[in-house]
């Protein structure tokens, strides 16, 4: 029985391999044979599941699905993934949540950030949509990273400013004083500007 899961997680890779919609680092770790044995099998789920093929239990033979051109896959990877691994349900307890799990590391991470934070003012507005959907910043996020880049607030940065912004920061102070009020103190500016700093 073993060897006609292997067969069918050898079909599914390389099928997979040849038409993912999502290619990422995820898929490279990926481990048929434990997910075989410790999820599948025991909850008694099938190959469609998770792909657009079904097994043929007479032939034994993988039998195509509608949508096969296009992907391996019935829907995203991540989807699929974070089905059990990021739900709270108790059939999925055990089921591993941290995201270094699957991404293994924080370039992998940023490779899959949502369109959003792409945008070039996100970091200036984000605070909007952690207010109206905080759930879905935590996704990803923990309270503590917000605490812990909202704490340094007068730490002088060039993450959020160009390197030249000191020589024409005047003009947006007096225009949009609200903006630098986001991530400093009146104070630091008064110990910039009387020397302090």
């Amino acid at each position: 029985m073993k060897s006609f899961w292997a067969l069918v997680a050898c079909i599914a890779v390389g099928v997979l391999s040849a038409y993912a919609e999502e290619r990422v680092d995820v898929t490279a770790r990926f481990d048929h044979d434990f997910h075989l044995d410790k999820v599948i099998a025991v909850r008694g789920l099938q190959c469609d599941y998770c792909h657009n093929f079904k097994v043929d239990p007479k032939t034994k033979t993988a039998v195509f699905l509608p949508g096969m051109s296009t992907s391996a896959l019935n829907r995203p990877v991540k989807a699929i993934c974070h089905e059990c691994h990021q739900s709270a349900e108790a059939k999925n307890k055990a089921a591993p949540k941290e995201c270094y799990t699957c991404h293994r590391s924080q370039e992998s991470l940023r490779d899959i950030k949502p369109r959003n934070h792409q945008n070039i003012g996100w970091a200036q507005g984000h605070s909007t949509n952690a207010r109206i959907d905080g759930d879905s910043c935590m996704n990803c996020h923990t309270t503590s990273q917000c605490v812990k880049c909202h704490q340094r607030r007068n730490d002088v940065e060039f993450k959020n400013h160009s390197r030249n912004f000191r020589f024409y920061h005047s003009v947006v102070a007096r225009a949009q004083p609200q903006k630098c009020d986001t991530c400093h103190s009146k104070s630091f500016c008064i110990d910039c500007h009387s020397g302090k700093k």
